[in-house]
């Protein structure tokens, strides 16, 4: 009888996250209209949850610098976003991995979307981070970004390296305006958890603040 209420309770769960999914993405097509096919949700992309909220920070705060660590659908869905609101915005998005990044850059393209958003190849090498070696997107493919009004880290895949998005804030941090905010996908994962609690913990200008997506967010914000 235990096992049948776990599996029932189970079920229930998947159809409420499955329902709040496509209500989601129901009103991102509400809010941004577009004319184009857009980029499916999968596992590996960002879920219809978090793109209403990227969605909803860009129509609130007016970004006019955003960097996409990991492009795909939030790059597209953001430029449009732009344009939608007529934000004199532009976002950079780097991807490790040539063919994704030209498949976000094609899509960019079909859609018109060239001036809001630009795609940048940024090969995985080694990186110092106060004494230890990580692997990164290569900081050069970056050097003219600065003042970002936002940054969204879905990058690189985590499988890749313990705690591979870890050296985004140690190397991004004097690319932020004051007012920025860092919104980190796939934050329910226990790595994710761990370089939000490590970032806090050694840039204590810091804090966050969990918000319970499907795949869990966590949003960095300056005290």
């Amino acid at each position: 009888m235990d096992d049948i209420l776990r599996e029932i309770t189970d079920l229930r769960e998947v159809m409420t996250n499955r329902f709040r999914q496509v209500e989601a993405l129901t009103n991102l097509y509400a809010i941004v209209p577009v004319k184009h096919a857009m980029p499916q949700p999968t596992k590996w992309t960002a879920s219809p949850d978090l793109l209403l909220f990227l969605i909803s920070q860009i129509q609130k705060q007016r970004p006019v610098s955003i960097l996409d660590i990991g492009s795909g659908a939030t790059t597209v869905w953001m430029a449009n976003a732009l344009r939608h609101f007529e934000i004199p915005g532009k976002i950079v998005s780097i991807d490790h991995d040539e063919n994704f990044g030209a498949e976000t850059a094609a899509t960019l393209q079909q859609q018109g979307l060239d001036a809001y958003a630009q795609v940048r190849i940024a090969p995985l090498v080694e990186v110092d981070i106060k004494g230890e070696r990580r692997h990164w997107y290569d900081p050069k493919r970056l050097d003219d970004v600065e003042s970002c009004d936002m940054v969204v880290v879905d990058g690189p895949p985590g499988f890749m390296y313990p705690l591979s998005r870890y050296p985004a804030l140690p190397l991004l941090e004097s690319k932020v305006s004051s007012e920025a905010r860092i919104i980190m996908d796939d934050a329910s994962r226990p790595d994710e958890r761990e370089i939000v609690e490590r970032w806090c913990r050694e840039y204590p200008d810091w804090s966050s603040e969990f918000i319970e997506h499907e795949k869990g967010t966590a949003v960095l914000t300056r005290h």
